[in-house]
């Protein structure tokens, strides 16, 4: 199998910006660095320096948007409600990865993401077709208004149906979860058994980081907030980084700014795994 990628990120990480529409900026080329870089996971965890009022607001923020953006444009309408978080989503260039089907025609044995509800006491799927297609294999009750699930396009007697596909892999990157948790890092990262990876300027070489660099085992890699890099916030919970991670790295030697922005971390850290 191939080797999945997470990130955790601070409910710090657009605390910096201001207004909604430098948030919703921002955090469109966290995710555009995300999907091309094909992260399966994004793990958004509680920076203990920001106040629990505004990490909530923050984190809210930061998950809706995020989820947003990684959602089919045509099943945006019907899972995001038009909200003051989202208000600023329409600058937003789309974000372009296999399962944003551009067009309305289907195809037998196609994979689409859809949303699928109740309408008048009939399971039905919104593919982003023409019609609304019926449903086949969904046995649970539909106790949320409306669910998204990954279906397969099949053809019975000339008319197209929708067939849940669970537990079958599909090969090209399909986009990212976003989990969000009001525990700080250390007990986010508790019980997962990914290579952990932390970033920070004051850790080890990336030259001597790459050489005994696990490759066999599913990463997570860790990034601090625009205020407090990874041993700030480890600090306020009374840990050190390797108290949690199996590594600590510093992505680039020499750079000639003060500091790194989160996106441009990514950039850099998951480029320098792909050629170093």
């Amino acid at each position: 199998m191939p080797i999945r990628r997470s990130i955790a990120i601070p409910d710090s990480a657009v605390s910096d910006n201001s207004d909604i529409r430098s948030k919703t900026e921002k955090l469109f080329q966290l995710s555009r660095m995300a999907a091309i870089f094909q992260v399966q996971n994004i793990l958004i965890y509680h920076n203990p320096l920001l106040t629990p009022a505004r990490a909530n607001r923050e984190r809210r923020i930061i998950t809706r948007i995020l989820e947003y953006i990684e959602c089919p444009q045509y099943l945006r309408k019907r899972l995001f409600p038009l909200s003051r978080d989202t208000v600023a989503v329409g600058i937003l260039s789309p974000l372009a990865i296999p399962h944003h089907a551009k067009t309305r025609d289907l195809k037998p044995n196609e994979i689409r993401e859809a949303a699928i509800f109740l309408n008048q006491n009939r399971v039905v799927a919104d593919v982003g077709g023409i019609e609304l297609l019926e449903v086949e294999g969904w046995k649970k009750s539909l106790k949320e208004k409306t669910v998204r699930v990954t279906v397969k396009i099949i053809k019975a007697n000339g008319k197209f149906k929708a067939s849940i596909l669970a537990n079958h892999p599909i090969e090209e990157y399909w986009g990212y979860t976003v989990s969000s948790y009001q525990q700080p890092l250390s007990k986010v990262l508790l019980n997962r058994s990914e290579y952990k990876i932390a970033t920070s300027r004051t850790c080890e070489r990336f030259s001597s980081f790459r050489r005994k660099l696990d490759l066999k085992r599913d990463l997570l890699i860790a990034f601090g907030g625009p205020y407090s890099g990874i041993p700030k916030i480890l600090k306020s919970e009374g840990k050190k980084t390797s108290d949690v991670f199996d590594t600590c790295v510093n992505i680039l030697d020499n750079y000639g700014t003060r500091s790194l922005r989160l996106e441009e971390a990514m950039m850099i850290m998951f480029s320098r795994l792909e050629n170093d």
